[in-house]
């Protein structure tokens, strides 16, 4: 059970390369400075896809896109939560 948690709380060096490259692509794509407040948002909407099974770099920038498409830039209601916590 506690193995279980980890995996889903912790992201591998790897899992943190496949959220890089896809945040960069989509920064790019829309021109969007990765420092920019925006972005911040964009990062974790990145990680709460991912986490959320998109874990394939493919269909994890797909499943972004598609949000952003549907959505706007407008974050999800848990991520607009996750980022009230950060600040």
């Amino acid at each position: 059970m506690l193995r279980r948690r980890f995996n889903r709380t912790c992201l591998s060096p790897l899992d943190l390369d496949v959220c890089e490259r896809v945040f960069n692509q989509v920064c790019a794509d829309e021109q969007l400075d990765p420092l920019d407040p925006d972005a911040e948002i964009l990062a974790v909407m990145v990680v709460a896809i991912f986490r959320n099974a998109h874990t394939n770099e493919c269909e994890l920038l797909e499943a972004v896109r598609s949000h952003r498409e549907n959505h706007g830039n407008r974050p999800i209601a848990s991520l607009k939560n996750a980022q009230r916590r950060l600040d």
